[in-house]
C-alpha cells in the first residue's frame, strides 16, 4: 500500500479489512462525517437464541463509527481504532444490523465517532446498541 491508496474513501477502506469481508458489512449510505452500513445474521457470530452478541453489535458499530471518521480525512490517510465502548439497549433479534454513524469530533491525528445500532426484523428497525469509538489517523507512507 503507498500514499496513493485512497483509503479515505469509506467503501475502499472497509473493502481492505478482511474481518469486514468476515462480517459481510456493506456500506449503505456515505456522506462526508456520516456513515451508514449493514451487516446479515450469521449463525458463526451469534448467541442462543439467534441473537448478534454484544461484540458483534460493538464491531459493526466500531466499523461504521471509524468509517465516518474516515470520511472527513484528505486522500493518503487511513484510521485506526484505539478504543471503542458498546452499551447495549435491548436484545439485537433480527436478519441484519444496520449501524448509523456520524463524528463526534475530527481532528488531525485522533476523531471519534458514534453509531446507533439497529435489529432489522421484517424491515422494522429496533435500536439494539449504542457504539462510542476513538481512532487515530495517519497518514500511509
Amino acid at each position: 500500500m503507498d500514499a496513493s491508496t485512497n483509503l479515505a474513501k469509506p467503501a475502499d477502506f472497509l473493502g481492505f479489512l478482511p474481518f469486514v469481508q468476515a462480517f459481510k458489512v456493506t456500506l449503505i449510505d456515505e456522506t462526508p462525517g456520516a456513515i451508514a452500513v449493514e451487516a446479515p445474521y450469521i449463525q458463526a457470530f451469534s448467541t442462543p437464541p439467534d441473537l448478534f452478541p454484544a461484540s458483534t453489535v460493538g464491531a459493526i458499530g466500531d466499523i461504521a463509527a471509524v468509517s465516518a471518521c474516515l470520511s472527513l480525512l484528505p486522500n493518503g490517510w487511513a484510521t485506526a481504532t484505539l478504543d471503542f465502548t458498546v452499551k447495549m439497549t435491548g436484545p439485537a433479534r433480527g436478519e441484519k444490523l444496520i449501524a448509523r454513524a456520524r463524528v463526534l469530533q475530527s481532528g488531525k491525528t485522533f476523531s471519534v465517532g458514534s453509531a446507533d445500532v439497529f435489529a432489522v426484523s421484517d424491515g422494522k428497525e429496533v435500536l439494539c446498541g449504542t457504539v462510542l469509538s476513538s481512532c487515530r489517523n495517519y497518514q500511509i507512507r
